[in-house]
């Protein structure tokens, strides 16, 4: 049965009459709640329209009492309010508006107090969604078991228990959007009981905020407390972040011997209990766990951060016979060995890089001994004259291959969450590359399109990786490469894309997994949106929720939308292919305004060389990037690749 009422409200000093129709929809085990449908501006032909909703067919009871008073304190009224003032429908007969309430089953507590907006975000059905929910608030569930049964005037009573409210963007919607809300909502998003108030002590606080949102947007609906530990005059300190951040601690947070000391002095400095640490930045993470330790709060061990920090010592543990991997300490220690004949002659082409490093700097595929030579020098003076001040360098065989990014959740030693993105190949990738060529990312494909089989291979051998280094817990992206995979990469009607490899199924090599390194952090920025908007699950969120030990919320926020990835993602990394000062100030905004049509293809993107940034160029020792795009497709992941292509084609940027 469907009913109708009238809404009644004030606008601008005017009062209106609104027409509207509602119905109660079944109840969904897997989503932990009921939905109610609502036609505003509904008409009594409307379900003369051409359409499958079941509400536009229904038979209708008439209430016989008056309209009812939109009061906008009410959060349910508040929302209709607004929707009527933003699609500029305030008691018009022109266009039906199409609401979906959010009417809990149970009663609890919310684990997660904006999820709904979270897990709808970029289902194409929602033109807008809002939850009425404040971080770690108590939830009322809807109960209509008390005799009276289901009536109209009981709409504004079931209406207060709801938990948030969408609009859609037609009627055939309201019904699809059912089955949609399974996959969405399938988590537990009502915890029993309260999550317990926590403050987190954030290490180094981003670049800036276009870099940083989603941490701190993450931090607030989970109802976490943030002190950021930062240098003096850090942008996070000024009283214009207030709202983001309970306070800000300065301190000197150089990665030298002194650091841990130093944090230990801030943290106990701050006058309140600190109840977590935790940071993302890589020179930082080994000296935050021993904080950690040092204090009785949330880590793993600090021995498996020291041992994943360096690519050496990670080698080291993997059971792997076919590649030969070795240290040298210095420039000199190579010249010495190659000048010896106590070694067996090394085999080429070898990948050389700093024990110690990340963003694949100083990195280099070698053919030959010069080359190794240059490579090893470079790369041993990274970080010697840092605060780091570690020279020692790793040499290993170059292991072909489809390269990826994994990203794991770890529970009890057990995988909670796994997902696989394609790595595409980098310059240093080809065949004949130079020796100073880099291996900085350039492109990113979610999901993976390898074979099941080979994804499964991946999943086992990086969590026998993750168990060996002593880890039970915690968010790890972990990269590496499939040897003898049946698939490589290749370009085919100007895309280029994974297909299969004839050559390796011919002599049934058996896959493996070849370890780059583990990441004992979330992914980077773009990664970390990019997987939160494909699968529902929020990396940042699960750190944070780790390191203050609320581990029933932990194990809630990793569950991902239940149909699998919702659409086909390319992260196109725009390279800095210039030197220069940069003179567009915003080259992603510029592209999209000039590229209207591509602008519901593109998910999220970042310019992170602004106008007035100094370019480094290609040749730079410490890579960056211009700026990201991430561009989806629903249809295929051939269609995301060629958007993502014709992005890279008309892309561009002034130099000053």
């Amino acid at each position: 049965m469907a009913y109708t009422c009238i809404f009644a409200l004030n606008l601008l000093g005017n009062e209106h009459n609104v027409p509207a129709c509602w119905k109660m929809n079944e109840s969904s085990a897997q989503r932990h709640c009921r939905t109610l449908d609502l036609i505003l501006n509904w008409k009594p032909d409307l379900n003369v329209v051409k359409t499958q909703s079941s509400i536009a067919s229904r038979k209708y009871n008439n209430p016989e009492s008056g309209p009812i008073y939109l009061d906008s304190t009410l959060p349910w009224c508040g929302f209709v309010i607004d929707t009527l003032k933003r699609l500029e429908q305030p008691g018009g007969w022109d266009d039906a508006i199409m609401v979906k309430f959010i009417l809990p089953d149970r009663s609890g507590f919310c684990v997660l107090s904006d999820f709904l907006q979270r897990r709808l975000d970029g289902f194409d059905a929602v033109l807008a969604a809002q939850s009425f929910l404040k971080p770690r608030q108590d939830i009322n569930g809807l109960d209509l078991s008390d005799g009276d049964g289901l009536h109209a005037s009981l709409l504004s009573r079931i209406l207060s228990y709801a938990v948030g409210g969408m609009v859609v963007k037609d009627i055939d919607a309201l019904d699809g959007t059912e089955a949609e809300l399974d996959s969405r909502l399938s988590f537990p998003w009502i915890s029993p009981s309260c999550p317990p108030f926590k403050r987190l002590a954030y290490v180094r606080g981003r670049y800036n905020m276009d870099h940083s949102r989603r941490i701190w947007d993450a931090a607030y609906v989970l109802g976490i407390a943030i002190v950021i530990v930062d240098k003096e005059g850090h942008w996070l300190q000024h009283p214009q972040w207030d709202n983001i951040r309970e306070g800000f601690i300065p301190a000197n947070l150089d990665p030298d011997e002194g650091f841990v000391d130093r944090l230990l002095i801030a943290i106990r400095s701050y006058g309140k209990p600190i109840h977590g640490i935790t940071t993302v930045s890589n020179k930082r993470m080994v000296g935050v766990a021993q904080a950690c330790e040092k204090l009785g709060l949330p880590t793993s061990p600090l021995e498996s951060f020291t041992t994943a920090a360096d690519k050496f010592k990670s080698r080291q543990m993997e059971p792997d016979s076919e590649v030969t991997a070795f240290r040298v300490p210095d420039i000199d220690h190579l010249k010495g060995r190659l000048s010896s004949n106590e070694y067996p002659p090394i085999q080429y082409p070898v990948v050389v890089k700093p024990c110690i490093g990340w963003a694949s700097e100083c990195i280099s595929k070698v053919h030959a001994e010069k080359e190794l030579v240059q490579a090893v020098e470079k790369a041993s003076e990274r970080h010697r004259r840092t605060p780091i001040q570690r020279g020692d360098v790793m040499i290993e065989s170059y292991v072909d291959g489809p390269e990826i990014d994994a990203n794991i959740v770890l529970l009890n030693g057990d995988i909670i969450f796994f997902e696989v993105a394609d790595d595409f190949p980098s310059m240093a990738d080809q065949k004949h590359n130079k020796w100073n060529d880099s291996f900085q990312e350039t492109s990113m494909v979610l999901p993976s399109q390898l074979p099941q089989i080979e994804i499964d291979v991946i999943r086992s051998s990086l969590h026998q990786t993750l168990l060996r280094q002593g880890f039970k817990h915690g968010v790890f992206n972990c990269e590496g490469r499939v040897r003898y995979s049946h698939m490589r990469y290749a370009v085919c009607n100007g895309v280029e894309d994974l297909i299969e490899d004839q050559q390796n199924r011919v002599e049934s090599k058996t896959p493996s997994f070849y370890l780059h390194e583990i990441n004992a952090r979330p992914p980077g920025y773009y990664g970390n949106v990019a997987s939160n908007l494909t699968y529902g699950v929020d990396y940042y969120a699960l750190d944070m929720l780790y390191a203050i030990g609320d581990m029933e919320r932990f194990r809630s926020l990793a569950h991902p939308f239940k149909r699998g990835p919702q659409w086909w993602l390319v992260i196109a990394i725009m390279p800095e292919d210039r030197e220069g000062i940069m003179k567009t100030d915003e080259a992603c905004k510029g592209f999209l305004q000039k590229f209207e049509e591509l602008n519901a293809s593109v998910a999220d993107c970042m310019t992170w060389k602004k106008g007035g940034s100094k370019l480094q160029g290609p040749n730079a020792v410490q890579l960056s990037f211009l700026a990201y795009f991430s561009i989806i497709s629903r249809k295929s992941r051939k269609e995301a690749l060629q958007l993502a292509s014709r992005v890279r084609r008309d892309f561009d940027y002034e130099l000053a």
